[in-house]
């Protein structure tokens, strides 16, 4: 008898580690998902962001030769669109992303960079008429759109599990 109760026990501490292995692994597969679920979210707005800001900067340009604004005031909203799309750019920094998603925050936020860097050289051709200004800023330009296209890339193939 004394060795049928301790095989019953043995067997119920197996089947209670096995149970506690089971539920600590789902839970922690659910906290995986949920933090890649923020993260996820956190990054779209910053994308939004991101592209709310340059349709505005360009929207202000086009004010400017209806007539809408003046010069001065497509100088002042350049002034702040600069100091807005810097904020944007540090909220990266701020992401907790999953591993494999690093290299492809990374290339966002590079693109992101970029693009600023290509607003600042676009607004020099704006202030000065210099074309060299205006060359810098469309090869920025084209150089952020393959950092962000190849950022996305790396999002989708880290977010599809194609990427190790």
């Amino acid at each position: 008898m004394k060795k049928k109760k301790k095989q019953n026990i043995i067997i119920l501490v197996i089947v209670v580690v096995i149970i506690t292995g089971i539920v600590s692994y789902n839970y922690s597969a659910e906290q995986t998902r949920q933090k890649g679920f923020i993260f996820g979210n956190e990054l779209e707005k910053i994308q939004t962001d991101v592209k709310e800001l340059q349709n505005q900067f360009y929207s202000e340009k086009a004010q400017w030769e209806e007539g809408s604004i003046t010069k001065d005031e497509l100088f002042q909203y350049y002034e702040k669109h600069v100091e807005k799309f810097e904020e944007i750019i540090s909220q990266y920094d701020k992401l907790v992303p999953p591993k494999t998603f690093q290299s492809a925050v990374d290339l966002l936020k590079l693109s992101s960079q970029t693009q600023l860097d290509s607003d600042k050289q676009y607004i020099e051709w704006m202030r000065t008429g210099d074309e060299s200004f205006k060359v810098r800023s469309d090869s920025q330009y084209q150089q952020a759109l393959e950092y962000e296209m190849t950022g996305l890339v790396e999002y989708y193939s880290a977010k599809t599990g194609l990427k190790p």
